[in-house]
C-alpha cells in the first residue's frame, strides 16, 4: 500500500510539473496589415524595429506575398542593435516559406527588458519571396529598414508579428500548488497512521 501511495504521489507531482512546463508562445506585437508588397529579399538588409511588452522573447513571424517564388525556407533572426550598428545577435530561427501566409520562426525564449528596441533581421536562401507591410505607419514603437547598409524609413512598417513564451519565468499556479499541498498532507498524515500501528 505505502508503495502505491508512493507511486500517486510521484505521479501527481509530475503532472503538476508538466502542467507548469508547458509553455505556449503567444503573440506580443502584431502588426497585422498587408496592403502592400514592402520588399523583396533581394534587396538585401531587410529589418523591423520594435518594442516587446513582456520581458522575454521566443518568436517572430512576417507575412508573405503569394504566387510569388519557390518553396524555401526564411530566417528571422533576433537583435540587440541593428547588425551595421554594433547589434549583437541575440537568437536566430528558420521556418519553411508559405507564400500569402504568416512566416513564424521560434527560438528558446530570450531574456529582454520591455519597451526598449530590438531589431528582427530578415534573410532567405531564395531572392524571391516579397515581404508584405504597410506604408501608413500603422506600428508606433518601430518601423522598416531596407536595402544595403539598412536604410530608414520611419514611416514603414513590414506585416510582423512576435510571440513571448508565458512559461519563460514559470510561476506555480494556485491550483496545482493547492493540489499539490493537499496531495502531501494527506501522504504525510497516512504515513504517520501507519508507522501508530
Amino acid at each position: 500500500m505505502k508503495r502505491r501511495v508512493t507511486q500517486f504521489l510521484s505521479a501527481a507531482v509530475v503532472l503538476s510539473v508538466a502542467t507548469l512546463a508547458s509553455a505556449v508562445p503567444v503573440i506580443d506585437q502584431d502588426q497585422p496589415n498587408h496592403p502592400t508588397g514592402m520588399a523583396g529579399f533581394n534587396q538585401t538588409d531587410l529589418a523591423q524595429s520594435f518594442q516587446q511588452a513582456h520581458s522575454n522573447v521566443a518568436g517572430a513571424g512576417i507575412f508573405l506575398l503569394h504566387d510569388i517564388g519557390t518553396s524555401d525556407t526564411v530566417t528571422i533572426s533576433l537583435w540587440d542593435n541593428l547588425p551595421n550598428q554594433t547589434g549583437n545577435l541575440l537568437a536566430s530561427g528558420i521556418a519553411q516559406r508559405a507564400e500569402g501566409n504568416w512566416v513564424d520562426a521560434f527560438w528558446n525564449p530570450v531574456v529582454v527588458t520591455p519597451n526598449t528596441t530590438l531589431y528582427l533581421v530578415f534573410t532567405s536562401a531564395n531572392n524571391t519571396p516579397i515581404i508584405m507591410g504597410d506604408t501608413s505607419d500603422p506600428y508606433s514603437r518601430g518601423q522598416v529598414y531596407a536595402n544595403s547598409g539598412y536604410g530608414s524609413y520611419p514611416a514603414y512598417d513590414y506585416t510582423f508579428r512576435t510571440y513571448y513564451d508565458d512559461g519563460a519565468t514559470p510561476v506555480v499556479p494556485a491550483p496545482a500548488a493547492l493540489l499539490l499541498g493537499v496531495i502531501g498532507t494527506g501522504v504525510a498524515g497516512y504515513l504517520r497512521r501507519r508507522r501508530a500501528l
